[in-house]
């Protein structure tokens, strides 16, 4: 017998072979798109968190008494949902910003609710002069 293979193309074999080896290819391809997704996920929430931090700043500043030496204020944000702690205090004993007088750190630290979540942290120095009593 003789068989004569006039068809053209290719057998369901080859062709479920050729799609495999794609889909090998591929595969780590889409892993590495959802992880590039997720970072940048994360870095949006963290920015967001930082933006916050700023804005929860100033207005924390604007709250506290202007003789006040010391201050904390704490505020919660719906979204991202978001704990803020605001610190007001003369500069650490350490620093070489303590030499001089009047020198105070802000600082607001927001995190998430839940452990895995990024944190954003501000910090600001500000001078306030000893106002002389009258």
């Amino acid at each position: 017998m003789h068989f004569k293979n006039n068809k053209k193309g290719f057998s369901l074999i080859e062709g479920m072979i050729a799609i495999a080896i794609v889909g090998m290819i591929l595969a780590p391809m889409f892993l590495l798109e959802t992880n590039v997704f997720n970072a940048v996920a994360r870095i949006a929430e963290r920015f967001h968190r930082i933006l916050l931090s700023k804005q929860f700043l100033f207005t924390a500043y604007k709250e506290q008494p202007p003789e006040a030496k010391e201050f904390k204020l704490e505020g919660k944000e719906e979204t991202p949902l978001s704990m803020m702690r605001y610190s007001f205090a003369p500069v650490n004993k350490k620093s070489s910003l303590a030499k001089l007088q009047g020198m105070f750190q802000q600082e607001v630290i927001t995190s998430g609710i839940d452990a895995t979540s990024p944190e954003g942290k501000a910090v600001q120095f500000i001078y306030k002069s000893e106002r002389p009593q009258s």
